[in-house]
């Protein structure tokens, strides 16, 4: 599936004006910044059928406080939108990995979702130190090898070891769409609308430590090269 994600930057786009399968919006930052435009891109989303995401753009607090801010900020799209920690702040926190762990065990028990974890491509194997985030939680992937403005069926030329698989790539930010007139983040997402739904919906418990109580995993198979996911009808 093709779409873009997007934040209080593209302030006059009208996503129905768009021909995308999902967006994701950002929501919030730290433990200080709701995104004012979220609600309403989100809102435009549902209308015309667009699968959506929300993500939280890590700051420099503590980890279960920004879990616990994005959780209140977005209690409206849990188990409908996929929830992503959008992790961009390397070498600022005492440690990346754990300060991301935090975050996501605390998001898991206030919501009983696990999130989506944003990185570049740079720093998969940083998470070769945690011993269930790659197991844990989908992938989106970040990188641009080539300086596409339009979608692309190219795979994806990085290791993002320890993850099998990603479930999302970020490949460029300059894709062109008709609608809009500025260059947008574009993304492939390797699934159909029932893996996303997957993704997005509540486990069946809450879980403090998800190295005792993993998430189940959706089987997967590869169709053409790429994973996807087999979900229950």
């Amino acid at each position: 599936m093709n779409g873009i994600d997007i934040s209080n930057w593209q302030t006059n786009l009208i996503l129905s004006n768009l021909d995308i399968e999902f967006c994701i919006c950002k929501a919030t930052e730290g433990n200080y910044f709701v995104d004012k435009f979220c609600d309403a891109f989100i809102q435009n989303c549902k209308s015309k059928g667009i699968l959506y995401g929300f993500y939280h753009f890590a700051g420099t607090g503590n980890p279960e406080e920004e879990a616990k801010f994005f959780y209140d900020n977005c209690t409206g799209y849990i188990g409908e939108g996929i929830p992503v920690l959008d992790y961009e702040v390397w070498g600022q926190n005492a440690d990346d990995v754990s300060w991301c762990e935090g975050f996501i065990t605390e998001f898991h028990a206030l919501s009983g979702v696990w999130p989506m974890l944003y990185i570049s491509a740079s720093h998969c194997m940083d998470f070769n130190r945690s011993g269930w985030i790659p197991q844990t939680c989908g992938l989106w992937v970040a990188g641009y090898p080539a300086d596409y403005t339009s979608w692309t069926n190219d795979d994806i030329p990085y290791s993002i070891e320890p993850w099998e698989f990603a479930a999302i790539w970020q490949f460029t930010s300059s894709l062109m769409l008709p609608g809009y007139a500025h260059a947008l983040d574009g993304d492939i997402a390797y699934m159909d609308s029932k893996a996303w739904a997957k993704y997005a919906a509540s486990s069946s418990k809450h879980s403090a430590n998800p190295v005792d109580k993993p998430s189940p995993e959706p089987e997967k198979k590869v169709i053409s090269g790429r994973f996807t996911f087999e979900v229950d009808d």
